[in-house]
């Protein structure tokens, strides 16, 4: 743990050095709303939540690998005169700890939203019973939960709503349009969600093989089963004993896909691709956007329907 010690010193410093604290009056110089998120799911709700009168920046580069990422000092000088900062968690984001307590004495309101136990159990509001039963996902957990909770629509609904009532308590003169935006938002969703069910309740079989173990909340929504060469990050490569069995298990079940992710090149995943003879699929892990994803004015929405169409495929 000295290595956080050390961050937070770090970032302390730079924050004083920078003018940053409470007493400077950096705030106070600030002329327009700017709330900083981490994963681009979190910046697209605030986007449909509050993009008319607050702008929404994501500290990540497009492209960026959301495991591995680190802020660089103006990230942190540039946070701290935010009127918010909201993040997932350290399941994901290994920063967000030692980041949140290095700015405990500025005045950006620091949201984690890993502290919110009903988006990583299925205590979700939407109507769940056209969805398959329950498979258990365990094995894929990361520490206490699995972090990729916005591949489901139904837990995004669980956030949208989370943060909703926080830009509320932040912006109270703005709570219509803020609810407005909301009831929207989860209309989207839910047809989103109801899409993903239809289409992959007529699949051949359930079994998709992955390059990362993000997709435990597929399972239990809709039945999906993965089969991941990678652990729930993609540092956490397969020992040989269970490549051959991945291998093994996937020329047992006949598979002829290997699902790749947009950001992350996995040389691991191509020999199994190369040993089952299979072919490569790209699936969209939505955490960060690229260039192209911007330049093509892609969302959460649009992304999430070609994953749709990627599973339609893999599982026919």
């Amino acid at each position: 743990m000295k290595w956080k010690v050390l961050l937070l010193l770090l970032f302390s410093g730079i924050l004083l050095q920078a003018g940053c604290s409470p007493s400077s009056g950096q705030n106070e110089q600030k002329t327009e709303p700017t709330i900083y998120t981490t994963v681009y799911p979190i910046q697209y709700i605030m986007e449909r939540l509050a993009g008319d009168f607050v702008e929404v920046t994501t500290i990540y580069p497009p492209g960026a690998d959301a495991h591995s990422y680190e802020p660089t000092a103006k990230t942190m000088t540039d946070i701290a005169k935010g009127d918010a900062f909201v993040y997932l968690g350290e399941e994901l984001e290994t920063f967000s700890s030692t980041t949140a307590e290095a700015l405990q004495q500025e005045k950006v309101r620091l949201i984690g939203l890993a502290g919110h136990e009903e988006l990583f159990h299925d205590e979700s509001t939407a109507d769940r019973d056209d969805h398959p039963a329950e498979t258990n996902h365990d094995e894929h957990k990361h520490g206490n939960h699995d972090p990729h909770v916005w591949l489901d629509p139904q837990r995004m609904q669980e956030m949208a709503l989370i943060i909703e009532k926080q830009l509320t308590d932040i912006y109270p003169d703005r709570k219509a349009v803020l609810q407005q935006n909301l009831s929207s938002l989860q209309e989207n969703l839910r047809k989103l969600d109801r899409q993903f069910v239809k289409t992959l309740r007529s699949s051949k079989h359930k079994e998709i093989l992955v390059s990362h173990a993000a997709y435990g909340y597929w399972e239990e929504r809709y039945g999906i089963k993965q089969i991941a060469v990678n652990g729930i990050s993609n540092s956490s490569e397969p020992s040989q004993q269970d490549l051959i069995n991945i291998i093994e298990q996937a020329r047992t079940l006949k598979m002829d896909y290997v699902i790749f992710e947009q950001n992350v090149q996995d040389k691991v995943s191509k020999e199994v691709q190369k040993e089952i003879d299979g072919k490569a699929l790209q699936i969209h892990n939505l955490a960060v956007l690229s260039e192209q994803d911007i330049s093509r004015g892609e969302d959460y929405l649009s992304l999430m329907k070609q994953n749709l169409d990627v599973l339609k495929t893999a599982t026919d």
